[in-house]
């Protein structure tokens, strides 16, 4: 245990800007989840490497013991016999068969759970980025709430402002000073959920780059286009045709069990009292009169059926998961215009029209400071929204199981390549069928 602390701590070795690209690829050669499904697709890989052996032949060899009145010559004489199963239903080419189709689920998984885990892994490190960046502002916040505490104070000390305006502006300065350390909590969580997905101390996690957020498109895609990327790229239904391969597979080995092996049998012994050998062949083959395997044939076509029907019901949820997504992103990208665009000109200007106004004597200093607060809680509100809006651009990547928008810090999108060991495998396969 201790030399996977060791490992955790010195493997890595965190110099510059954490960009996503390299988050991506220490998500590919030290996520823990990205690790368990490889050594599943290898152990599956090395059973299906080994061609289905014949049955063992049987063999025995003893003496036989001869007496009574007419024995008086070879009391004692030895025999021996071989046995031999020659299959005759192909079973053996259907279990090989049966096992490549499990190395392809196993490597389906592998591919299905490396992307899944990727695209968590850009929601995790959006998420890190605007923890960060909510820090930021939540430290300019607490600046601008301390110099309006200030001013408060000195507006108070001319008589200008009351003790009441004066508690108002300590307890706002107050309030955003838990803030700021509730923004500092986020930031630890997030960069402590970046970390595990990909292995590596949190504590040794890096600046991020000035342009970490990703470019999000001017709206949404079509339902259309996003049923096609359902169809092309979705990591579940990916597996789900793995699965109904292997479940096609393992019928067609049941069926073939239900016709029996051949078995050859020559034997060589003597015979007591009296002085020869005899030399034996026998063929036999069970009669499948009772049992033809009806059971595991029965049990092999409803599972098959089993996993058609949950293909269905997964692509129908993915579906479902899709519209809701993009109704968010939508309804999350015209709240943030509105912040954005609309609301946050108003509170500049308010504060400015203050100022104007204070400066010509004709606006108390406390509404100067009233406006400054608005505008501190309108910039917040403006930041909430666009941490909304990327939130709603990871869900529906997640939703739709492809990547959506374009990251600045990995613009030839290079993380989403799988490991080498599965990107080696290009041939089609009947994972690839659709059932």
């Amino acid at each position: 245990m201790g030399s996977v602390f060791a490992e955790r701590q010195e493997a890595v070795a965190v110099e510059g800007d954490v960009t996503l690209a390299r988050a991506a690829d220490w998500l590919r050669t030290r996520g823990p989840g990205v690790q368990n499904a490889l050594a599943e697709y290898r152990a599956a890989l090395a059973r299906a490497g080994i061609p289905t052996p014949w049955p063992n032949p049987g063999f025995e060899v003893g003496p036989e013991y001869g007496f009574g009145p007419d024995v008086d010559v070879n009391r004692v004489v030895p025999f021996g016999s071989l046995s031999i199963s020659i299959p005759l239903s192909g079973r053996l080419g259907r279990q090989d068969e049966l096992n490549q189709a499990r190395a392809q689920l196993a490597r389906a998984n592998a591919l299905a759970t490396f992307r899944e885990l990727y695209l968590e892994l850009r929601a995790r490190y959006i998420r890190l980025a605007v923890s960060r960046k909510r820090e930021i502002v939540r430290r300019s916040v607490l600046a601008s709430a301390r110099e309006s505490l200030s001013a408060a104070e000195k507006l108070v000390a001319a008589g200008v402002a009351s003790a009441l305006d004066l508690s108002l502006s300590r307890l706002e300065h107050a309030r955003e000073r838990g803030r700021m350390v509730d923004a500092q909590l986020a930031s630890t969580n997030a960069a402590a959920d970046f970390a595990d997905l990909v292995a590596v101390p949190a504590s040794r996690l890096g600046a991020l780059p000035e342009t970490a957020l990703p470019r999000v498109p001017a709206e949404a895609p079509g339902m259309d286009r996003l049923q096609e990327l359902i169809i092309e790229e979705h990591p579940g239904l990916f597996r789900g045709r793995a699965e109904y391969e292997v479940a096609e597979r393992q019928l067609h080995l049941e069926v073939a069990k239900q016709y029996p092996d051949l078995v050859l049998g020559p034997s060589l012994r003597g015979e007591t009292g009296d002085r020869k050998t005899v030399l034996g062949l026998s063929l036999g083959v069970e009669l499948p009169l009772f049992d033809r395997n009806q059971q595991a044939i029965a049990e092999a076509r409803k599972r098959r059926e089993q996993v058609r029907t949950n293909y269905v019901g997964e692509a129908h949820r993915i579906l479902t998961a899709v519209e809701r997504a993009r109704a968010a992103v939508a309804l999350s990208m015209e709240q943030h215009r509105i912040l954005r665009d609309e609301v946050l000109p108003v509170a500049r200007s308010n504060v400015d029209i203050a100022k104007r106004s204070v400066a010509a004597g004709a606006a108390a200093a406390l509404q100067l400071l009233d406006a400054e607060r608005s505008l501190r809680q309108v910039r917040i509100d403006v930041l909430e929204a666009q941490l909304g809006e990327q939130a709603a651009w990871s869900d529906l990547e997640k939703a739709v199981g492809v990547p959506l928008v374009a990251f600045q810090s990995d613009p030839a999108d290079e993380g989403r390549a799988p490991p080498a060991e599965l990107a080696s495998d290009t041939e089609q396969t009947g994972a690839e069928k659709q059932p």
